[in-house]
């Protein structure tokens, strides 16, 4: 997951703070000390109890792809071992406006697309079958809501033709990107956990 470290326009320099809730890693903030879970990226203990960061676009890719895809991109090199997670085990999940959605990987990669409405947020969850890689679009182009879909591997709009890459949102016709929706992957556990009144979809 991936979140703007901004409260109020300020920078919040943040440390791992070690300790687990339902499940899922904390954080402290150097200033105050309050403790933040990392799902919600909400402040639940301390002064700043109740605040909440911005939630941004992300994706899980292979680093092989990553870097195809962005071949300028510079990364930390820790050395570790690998956590034996597949994208197959996990949910592509989104959020607007305080609802989520959430689809399992296995089934969006094999549906291709999954068109919803979030929060009144017209999106599509698609995957990119050739490299499994995930987006989250919206489906609202210059003002109107659109019937986007896969098709022959692309992002694809039937009322105007035009089309996209599925894992960047950038335009194969010279339009606009699409805009990417804030969305993270998680197992499907802890997205129950965490958004208790999100929407698990089960695309079979």
């Amino acid at each position: 997951m991936v979140h703007r470290r901004e409260v109020n326009g300020q920078a919040i320099v943040f440390g791992n703070q070690g300790d687990l809730w339902r499940n899922a890693m904390t954080l402290f903030d150097h200033e105050t000390g309050s403790i933040w879970t990392q799902p919600t990226a909400e402040a639940i203990l301390g002064e700043r109890t109740g605040e909440s960061l911005e939630l941004l676009p992300s994706t899980l890719s292979t680093w092989a792809d990553w870097k195809a895809q962005h071949p300028d991109t510079i990364a930390l090199d820790v050395m570790t071992v690998s956590s034996g997670v597949r994208l197959g085990q996990l949910v592509v999940a989104a959020s607007v406006n305080g609802e989520a959605v959430a689809v399992p990987f296995r089934d969006l990669r094999d549906a291709g697309a999954y068109s919803t409405v979030i929060a009144g947020e017209p999106v599509l969850f698609v995957a990119d079958q050739d490299v499994d890689q995930w987006a989250v679009y919206s489906r609202v182009i210059d003002g109107d809501e659109r019937a986007l879909e896969l098709r022959d591997g692309v992002v694809f709009d039937p009322a105007s033709g035009y089309r996209w890459s599925p894992a960047l949102g950038s335009s194969i016709d010279g339009q606009a990107p699409l805009d990417r929706i804030p969305s993270f992957s998680s197992f499907a556990k802890d997205f129950e956990n965490h958004f208790p009144d999100g929407e698990l979809v089960d695309l079979k």
